[in-house]
């Protein structure tokens, strides 16, 4: 996982650039554009929701198979690393003569996903040839599903941006026995899911995600403010999720607010991206771990195969 952390730095601005040559999708209206997919795909189809201003749709994949009418003369993206999850699989063929065009998002070209669409997005990084928590890949769909919505920005600064993600880990201080709770607004909220899906892989501990506005409606009052770590990601200049950060803070939560600064929306999301993954890779340390805390448990492993292959 570390390494892989660390390949980003080079694999994205190459992907980026490979990405850029993409012509037949440059003129794509976001409207008319779904995109799906499980996990880490998800929580990359909701980036680009709230990269589209909420005009392209996000859809669980599962949820569209029991409403296949909304795909209907849309452009689907189904993003799967592997191309072998049923659910997206099922979704393809389903789709079949409804959408406009289905196009898998996928490390493999060759996959069963890849042949039941109309066309591919090959996603390109170095894996270590290991099963480990998602790092190249998510970054790499988030580049993906980015460019079919926003010209993507240079990525030359990447290196800076993972040595300071890498000392922000280090220097912070969570309660080590308290749950995580991520919160987040627009592009927030997605990298918030993605942040919680690392502290049950990585480190196996209690994870939620949550929108801003709705934390102070229900679930502030099942928080424990002594132990609870919340973790306020804030990727663009949002002042609703800085304003209720600091008034957790104020009344004495273990509060933490995680901001970019870059302008460009992608480029800020890669930054917090950056941050959150040194944060179970450092909290991983911590705790002793050598490996991924869902690789240990060989029998929940084969479980989570069984529902999703």
């Amino acid at each position: 996982m570390e390494q892989e952390i660390h390949n980003q730095v080079e694999d994205l601005p190459a992907f980026a650039r490979e990405l850029g040559k993409y012509d037949r999708f440059r003129s794509l209206d976001p409207s008319s554009i779904i995109f799906t997919g499980s996990g880490d795909s998800l929580a990359s189809s909701l980036f680009a929701h709230y990269l589209s201003q909420m005009q392209a749709l996000a859809a669980d994949p599962y949820e569209l198979q029991l409403q296949p009418k909304v795909a209907k003369n849309k452009t689907v993206f189904i993003t799967s690393i592997s191309g072998k999850t049923r659910t997206n699989i099922q979704l393809a063929k389903i789709a079949r003569g409804l959408a406009k065009k289905r196009v898998a998002i996928t490390a493999n070209p060759e996959s069963p996903l890849a042949k039941d669409c109309d066309d591919v997005i090959r996603l390109r990084y170095r894996s270590m040839g290991i099963l480990t928590s998602g790092t190249a890949s998510f970054s790499a769909t988030l580049l993906a599903v980015a460019s079919l919505i926003h010209r993507l920005p240079k990525l030359d600064s990447l290196p800076v941006v993972e040595r300071r993600a890498a000392e922000w880990a280090r220097g912070l201080r969570v309660h080590p026995r308290g749950r995580f709770l991520f919160v987040g607004s627009g592009t927030g909220y997605s990298l918030a899911t993605y942040a919680a899906f690392k502290i049950h892989e990585v480190l196996g501990l209690s994870a939620q995600y949550q929108h801003t506005e709705q934390l102070a409606h229900s679930q502030l009052f099942s928080l424990q403010n002594k132990t609870d770590n919340l973790l306020f990601l804030s990727p663009s200049s949002d002042k609703k999720t800085s304003e209720v950060f600091r008034a957790l803070s104020n009344n004495g939560f273990n509060a933490y607010l995680l901001k970019s600064g870059a302008r460009d929306p992608i480029l800020a999301a890669l930054r917090v991206m950056f941050c959150v993954q040194h944060l179970a890779l450092n909290l991983g340390r911590r705790m002793g771990l050598r490996e991924c805390a869902f690789l240990t448990d060989k029998k929940r492993l084969a479980l989570s195969s069984r529902l999703i292959y």
